[in-house]
């Protein structure tokens, strides 16, 4: 079991309070979960055949796994403040999602740090809103990924406003515009 940080707690707190979230629609993965989400998402999209910036923490960046690479539905050059408006779009229901934050910035062999937690979309958008409005609440700009609760799909941000796209279902028409 990860060992909660004050830190994360503190922000989760914060992005509650600001965004008037019920806890029932955004909130953290409970620490019993935590680690079996995080191992589901990294063993399907991470690609950890290389040396060195291997793992989830780089796959927006260097490309995901060899097998999920299967269904890459592509990188697309994104707003950084406005592209995930488009989420009711490009997802195939409005289900609750996996939004992890990469907090350290660390690859596979360092220990990447994420925080996870689960939102319904409209609640995302609505905190990713806020986050981008504050710098991630004063954290800096961390990569970020969206996932399906059932790992069919992936979508990730990096620092580089790049939207990546990977698994089935997902409409990424609008992201060409």
């Amino acid at each position: 079991m990860a060992k909660v940080s004050h830190d994360l707690l503190q922000f989760e707190h914060e992005l509650i309070k600001q965004c008037g979230f019920s806890n029932d629609r955004f909130h953290k993965v409970r620490n019993a979960q935590y680690q079996n989400v995080y191992q589901q998402i990294a063993d399907k999209y991470a690609d950890k055949t290389k040396t060195w910036k291997n793992g989830l923490h780089w796959a927006n960046t260097n490309g995901y796994s060899p097998k999920s690479m299967q269904d890459f539905a592509g990188c697309f050059a994104a707003d950084s403040e406005t592209w995930f408006h488009h989420l009711p779009q490009i997802l195939p229901d409005d289900s609750m999602v996996y939004f992890l934050i990469d907090i350290d910035g660390r690859d596979w062999h360092l220990g990447e740090t994420f925080w996870i937690f689960e939102s319904y979309i409209p609640e995302l958008i609505q905190a990713l809103d806020l986050l981008n409005s504050t710098a991630f609440l004063s954290r800096g700009w961390p990569d970020y990924y969206i996932v399906s609760k059932k790992y069919q799909w992936l979508i990730g941000f990096n620092h580089h406003d790049v939207v990546s796209c990977i698994g089935k279902g997902l409409n990424v028409g609008c992201l060409n515009q």
